[in-house]
């Protein structure tokens, strides 16, 4: 698992800039990166729900309703980067049901809209004390080496690392696929193929 600051590093090491112990190391290299890092991260964090930035919560009402539209409000978490799915949670007395229950919904601001008498949460989380897989943090570093490129005296070329980070991207959109819906393995044995009639 990668942080903050391995990230960064990566990131300073294919600019050609010197990495960093920690991420707030007074460099101008460093600095631009910090300064860059979390708007990189949000950006990454909101192209995909990865599994290890996801949360689900129930949420309380909020105490005023909706001036008009929907019967009540449900203030959104402080770290929601982007909603995956909201949904009538589970009762307590059938906490593990067959399904979840779709509600309408609407965002407006910071709130969630609807009629519903309760709402579970699934969101992305931007928690700036989580830490990242590798292929995340691979695309992150290439997405973080773009940005701060065109701010470094060795520059070097924008266009080549934003198509690296694009792929790097899609190799960790794959990984978390394979893992969270993996294929069935594809064995078979070769006496029962063989008697096998089409």
């Amino acid at each position: 698992m990668q942080n903050k600051t391995s990230v960064i590093n990566t990131a300073l090491m294919r600019t050609g800039a010197k990495g960093v112990n920690v991420s707030f190391q007074d460099t101008p290299a460093a600095q631009t990166a910090n300064a860059a890092y979390q708007r990189c991260l949000d950006l990454c964090l909101s192209l995909y729900p990865w599994p290890f930035a996801l949360r689900l919560v129930r949420l309380a009402p909020n105490a005023d309703p909706p001036a008009f539209g929907y019967r009540r409000a449900f203030r959104l978490p402080a770290d929601c980067l982007r909603v995956v799915d909201v949904c009538r949670p589970p009762s307590p007395d059938q906490p593990f049901p067959d399904g979840l229950e779709p509600v309408s919904y609407e965002i407006a601001g910071q709130d969630i809209l609807t009629d519903a008498d309760a709402v579970g949460l699934s969101y992305v989380s931007n928690d700036n004390a989580q830490s990242f897989p590798d292929a995340f943090a691979d695309a992150l570093a290439w997405r973080l080496a773009f940005e701060i490129s065109a701010y470094l005296e060795q520059g070097g070329s924008a266009k080549t690392w934003y198509e690296l980070f694009e792929q790097a991207l899609d190799r960790a959109r794959v990984e978390v696929d394979a893992q969270q819906s993996p294929e069935p393995a594809a064995w078979r044995s070769r006496i029962l193929s063989e008697r096998m009639v089409d």
